[in-house]
């Protein structure tokens, strides 16, 4: 079911299944939904005791269960927003499914498990059978995220110029949480009203901030002059070099891992090879084909890893999407450059452990030597 289909089903108190499964990466919209869903079906006064949220981690599984078949004395229906079910150990998610598929969901009851891994929500969706329904969650199209913020503007009681919603795009970035919270104030300041360019500039005050993340994409794109701009930047507001140092070894480390299972294994790695390089075409398009390709890739390659050794698979972490959709930018690297950068890395690590005069400095000519490779 499509995202917008279920929020009418929501708003028009047609609910039929007592599970639903929020599939997919985006975090801020699953929430929402979910907000969306207990304003709609739990009065004020009855969220306390019928509205439960659970971020997963094993433990406690028994206890929710001993939760999930308790007892309300409201009469609204009783709301559970289970989380990341997709990070305990298959064990454990399988105990916990079999142990709620004998059990039953109670009368008046909606289950919401939250997850990132498809394959997960398609193991939930096979444990529970009918009574499940799954929808995913997926970040409106770059071409698409104007709309949506207009959209979002209007729901809030204002509306945007659409040179105004551009604006924001420019200066919060993409991340939907963060533009939600800057259409809010924007709304509370001007009730009813039309949002233009001016108020955006005069009240969204910062410039997106770059991560460390966006710094190691930079550097595994081999993008130089972007990766020494965010390393600075991220000098400048306190992020300590040895910490940015750490990650960019761990990421080196497992690109070279990478390729030598390449060399080593290739009866094992080459299928696996195969298809990072065709993730690699579509990995910075955003266009509804090129996000349909990328699932089905990462679903390929997850199913690859089925075959391969345990140790290997630990090793790469073949399974996890997240790692699948950065291990492609190995393929912006040869083995003999990335071995040939381990007594630099070596020597440039000691330097930091003894106390190197400026370690900006230091990290930016890493960063440079290493890129100008061809």
């Amino acid at each position: 079911m499509d995202l917008q289909s279920f929020e009418k089903l929501i708003k028009t108190h047609k609910l039929i299944n007592p599970v639903y499964v929020f599939s997919g990466p985006e975090d801020f919209l699953k929430q929402k939904t979910f907000s969306l869903l207990t304003k709609t079906y739990v009065p004020e006064e009855e969220q306390n005791d019928n509205v439960k949220k659970t971020v997963c981690n094993g433990k406690e599984l028994p206890e929710l269960l001993n939760l999930i078949y308790s007892f309300s004395f409201n009469p609204s229906p009783r709301l559970f927003f289970i989380q990341d079910l997709d990070e305990v150990t298959a064990k454990q998610r399988k105990d916990f499914l079999a142990k709620l598929k004998s059990g039953g969901v109670p009368v008046e009851t909606i289950l919401v498990f939250a997850v990132k891994d498809t394959k997960v929500a398609t193991e939930i969706m096979t444990a529970l059978k009918q009574q499940a329904e799954k929808i995913d969650f997926w970040a409106p199209f770059a071409n698409k995220l104007n709309d949506w913020i207009r959209k979002e503007t209007s729901e809030l009681g204002s509306e945007m110029a659409i040179d105004a919603a551009d604006q924001l795009i420019e200066l919060a970035g993409s991340d939907l949480a963060l533009l939600h919270q800057e259409l809010t104030k924007l709304a509370l300041a001007k009730p009813g009203s039309k949002i233009i360019l001016a108020d955006v500039n005069k009240s969204v005050a910062y410039v997106k901030q770059d991560s460390i993340f966006d710094f190691l994409e930079a550097f595994g794109k081999r993008q130089l002059p972007k990766a020494v701009r965010i390393l600075e930047a991220l000098n400048n507001r306190g992020e300590a070099i040895p910490k940015i140092w750490f990650m960019i070894v761990k990421q080196i480390r497992e690109f070279r891992l990478f390729h030598a299972l390449c060399q080593d294994r290739p009866d094992v790695f080459n299928p696996i090879l195969t298809e990072l390089k065709k993730y690699k075409i579509y990995a910075d398009k955003s266009d509804f084909r090129s996000n349909q390709e990328k699932k089905n890739i990462i679903a390929e390659i997850q199913g690859l890893a089925e075959e391969i050794p345990e140790p290997l698979v630990k090793a790469t972490e073949l399974k996890y999407q997240n790692k699948i959709k950065s291990l492609y930018l190995a393929l912006n690297f040869t083995l003999p450059e990335l071995t040939s950068l381990w007594q630099k890395m070596i020597d440039l690590d000691l330097k930091f452990k003894s106390g190197v005069p400026d370690p900006l400095a230091a990290m930016q000519t890493f960063v440079a030597d290493t890129l100008n490779k061809n």
